[in-house]
């Protein structure tokens, strides 16, 4: 009982690793996503209104604007792009591992309990069956397993004194 308990306790354990590197990486991301959109949100201010300054004019307003947009959707995908790339370590492979051979202990445990229940059912069905054989028939149950040792005990006796010389 203490391994399952111990097992428990380590699947526990990896599940909550498991779940904290998750959420850390969900973190990562997240905040790398929200410092995308911050940039975005800055270049469309500010880049945008220098740049649209800056090429007007040489190129117009209309087209001075669609530069400028092209160019703060180019750094945002490219930071969304990093955010995308943002992986795991290898401490998740590790928890995961760990938690795979917790749970597969606890599998081993569990047969062996499972064996150990049948056991233990089939058992007190031949207990069953036996007093339940005392209850309506007494002698056929006594008979075969006591009174028959008794009588080959009692049978070896007699040979041996018949054996000894007088």
């Amino acid at each position: 009982m203490e391994d399952i308990v111990r097992d428990l306790n380590i699947l526990w354990r990896a599940e909550s690793i498991v779940a904290d590197i998750r959420l850390r990486d969900v973190t990562k991301r997240l905040e790398l996503r929200a410092f995308a959109a911050l940039t975005a949100v800055f270049a469309l201010l500010m880049l945008n209104l220098a740049g649209f300054f800056g090429f007007q004019q040489w190129w117009g307003s209309v087209w001075a604007a669609l530069a400028m947009a092209a160019l703060d959707l180019a750094v945002a995908a490219l930071l969304l792009t990093l955010a995308a790339a943002v992986k795991p370590g290898r401490d998740l492979a590790l928890a995961r591992d760990v938690r795979q051979a917790a749970l597969e202990s606890l599998a081993a445990h569990a047969q062996g309990l499972r064996r150990e229940a049948v056991s233990l059912r089939d058992d007190i069905g031949r207990m069953r069956a036996t007093l339940a054989g005392l209850a309506h028939n007494p002698l056929d149950t006594i008979l075969p397993t006591v009174i028959v040792p008794l009588a080959r005990a009692l049978l070896k006796t007699l040979r041996k004194q018949d054996v000894t010389p007088a």
